[in-house]
């Protein structure tokens, strides 16, 4: 049996040599009977698209990277690129950072919500005392 110690296959290496060098990886010795049923079960494949993809015969589709991904615990993405679903150059850009609006402030949300009437604006505003001191309280920073 293999012991998973082998490096990652190249991401241009062949989907079954990932796919054998995952599953070593993972306690699973590619060459013993019945592995393909096994991992089939745990995955929830099909028997006949674990071979399939061992051999070689065909990539896996996007669904099944992602099942594989999720199976073994690991990023989708890169079993994407070695399915051929996306370049590899994906792999190699940064994330652009989501661009979050500042905070709102209580004074423009309750604006916002239409809420003029200062003895209403001073009754939501100590709601929000009490709903944010409880919450410390709760948490025991108080």
């Amino acid at each position: 049996m293999t012991n998973g110690s082998q490096p990652e296959p190249a991401l241009d290496a062949p989907f079954g040599d990932w796919l054998r060098w995952a599953l070593a990886r993972h306690g699973y010795d590619p060459d013993e009977r019945g592995v393909q049923r096994r991992f089939a079960d745990a995955s929830g494949l099909p028997v006949a698209t674990v071979s399939r993809l061992l051999r070689n015969v065909s990539q896996p589709d996007v669904g099944t990277s992602y099942t594989l991904g999720v199976t073994f615990g690991v990023p989708v993405l890169p079993i994407l690129v070695r399915a051929g679903h996306l370049p590899a150059e994906v792999l190699r850009t940064e994330p652009h950072p989501i661009e979050r609006p500042s905070p709102t402030t209580e004074e423009q949300a309750l604006t916002v919500l239409g809420v003029t009437d200062e003895e209403d604006r001073a009754a939501i505003r100590a709601m929000i005392t009490a709903l944010t001191s409880k919450k410390t309280r709760r948490e025991g920073t108080s």
